[in-house]
């Protein structure tokens, strides 16, 4: 999945019409159907919840698909400069896949118990290695493909940093009292380095981290709007 994501964020780049536009919204939109699906039946393991799963699919796939025929000729001749709506919308979907990644391959390892309710299916989702390191991975693929463009964003790298030393990630205190220490001397390292929407990024990823010895969901609800700011600053590569 995460190849997929990584090979997504490449292609934006290329895209020249609206053909290449839908076809970024339909790989992010099946992947989440997908992924709903596959929680769905881990849920409720059964035949049943195996057909609704691939039902859910079926039923978005298919219009999708149906629209793309009916519009392909209007698609062709329209030319993507990188409107910054729809590269809202990517950022927006690529942040959700990386969240129900999260909820489903740990609803995967633990079981569904820990998925019950919203806030808990929320928490586990997002304080999981499984959506934080395939995060990391997808952020710093990104990051390189711009650097090997000769396009170094100095003030976006010290987040990759943060994300990979995140504290609750793995439950145990050593690793928590550590990786809260290293992600926030690289928020503080962000602060000092970055200008402008960066800057306050930062400083309030850091005052998040200090808060995680109270509560974690300050610091989850930071690190979503990070990424999405992450993906909306990096997008379409190199149009600057």
């Amino acid at each position: 999945m995460v190849g997929i994501i990584i090979l997504i964020l490449y292609y934006i780049e290329k895209i020249k019409t609206y053909v290449g536009v839908f076809f970024i919204y339909f790989s992010l939109i099946m992947m989440i159907t997908m992924f709903v699906g596959a929680s769905l039946y881990l849920f409720y393991p059964s035949t049943s919840s195996l057909a609704i799963a691939f039902g859910i699919n079926a039923f978005l796939m298919i219009p999708l698909i149906a629209y793309f025929l009916m519009t392909i000729r209007k698609l062709v001749n329209r030319h993507f400069r990188g409107e910054r709506t729809h590269i809202v919308f990517f950022s927006i979907l690529l942040v959700v896949n990386e969240v129900l990644m999260g909820s489903t391959f740990g609803i995967a390892q633990f079981g569904p118990s820990r998925f019950i309710t919203p806030y808990y299916a929320f928490y586990y989702s997002i304080n999981s290695y499984w959506f934080f390191y395939p995060m990391m991975a997808e952020m710093l693929a990104l990051y390189i493909l711009h650097y090997l463009k000769g396009l170094t964003y100095r003030e976006v790298f010290p987040l990759i940093g943060a994300v990979a030393f995140p504290p609750t990630a793995f439950d145990y205190s050593e690793w928590f009292y550590s990786a809260l220490i290293f992600s926030l001397g690289f928020s503080l390292v962000g602060v000092i380095s970055s200008k402008k929407i960066w800057r306050y990024m930062y400083s309030a990823l850091a005052v998040a981290i200090l808060l995680l010895l109270i509560n974690p969901i300050p610091y989850d609800i930071l690190i979503i709007i990070s990424m999405i700011l992450y993906y909306l600053y990096l997008l379409p590569l190199g149009n600057r």
